[in-house]
């Protein structure tokens, strides 16, 4: 089996983050990110799954952490590290959040905002670039004769695929999804699902689903956490179909969570 698994994209080495108040979120995680591939991380909430995606973007740098072990490898190199480049990282691993947080300006500034932080002014090199994320996000018939009007003009569905877009824009290399259609309709939920099955061609991608069944929908890779701790971890058509641990099993079936 080992063999026939894609290539790694990140290695997680017995991963341990504690708290201030004292709560351990996740204790001992070892886990690979599979590139090109839709990985999965489930489980009832307060099990660690955001802990771990703030963890791998060096958000929790920013959070009342007391202490954090192990390694995180991206393509070999520990992002943990004191001397990581923190900005270039956040370029490599871009997140989108639960809640669509569209920035106060038009729909095409929203796409070109981290493009012109990094210093890009040419108008064409821009506007090739929010044609190809809005493409990408699955967005641009949507809004192609929008491109002038505010962002909170769109819907929750569409402003959830516009900063999908933003993250995207950067080109980065692992994408990473928190909750990401909690708050959306059936349809506009379908869209962003369909949307990763595309995107994964060409990035890495690593969410959290807003359910079990959306989890079972999307996994090619699927990860079950409880409690701060990697309980199972396989193939997404093994781990729903013929999960090994009696507790993922009782998750999956709807006995608790």
């Amino acid at each position: 089996m080992a063999d026939e698994r894609p290539a790694v994209k990140i290695r997680i080495e017995d991963l341990a983050v504690r708290y201030s108040d004292g709560t351990e979120s996740l204790h001992g995680i070892t886990l690979d990110i599979y590139a090109h591939q839709v990985n999965v991380l489930f489980g009832p909430s307060g099990g660690g799954k955001s802990t771990l995606l703030r963890t791998l973007n060096r958000l929790n740098d920013l959070a009342d952490v007391a202490s954090q072990q192990g390694r995180v490898l991206l393509d070999g190199e520990d992002i943990l590290a004191a001397d990581y480049d923190i900005i270039q990282l956040r370029r490599r691993l871009g997140i989108v959040f639960a809640r669509p947080v569209p920035l106060p300006m038009s729909v095409y500034e929203n796409i070109t905002y981290g493009l012109t932080l990094a210093g890009i002014k040419d108008r064409e090199q821009l506007d090739s670039a929010v044609e190809r994320a809005l493409l990408q996000a699955a967005l641009w018939d949507e809004v192609a004769d929008r491109l002038t009007e505010s962002a909170y003009a769109l819907s929750g569905g569409q402003q959830q695929r516009l900063c999908l877009a933003r993250s995207l824009a950067l080109q980065p290399e692992v994408i990473m999804l928190d909750e990401p259609t909690s708050g959306l309709d059936p349809i506009s939920t379908f869209k962003v699902e369909q949307t990763l099955q595309q995107l994964k061609k060409d990035y890495t991608i690593l969410i959290v689903p807003h359910s079990v069944q959306q989890a079972a929908r999307i996994a090619d890779w699927a990860a079950f956490f409880l409690q701060g701790e990697l309980v199972e971890w396989g193939s997404g058509h093994e781990l729903f179909t013929a999960p090994q641990d009696t507790r993922t099993e009782q998750y999956i079936t709807g006995r608790f969570g």
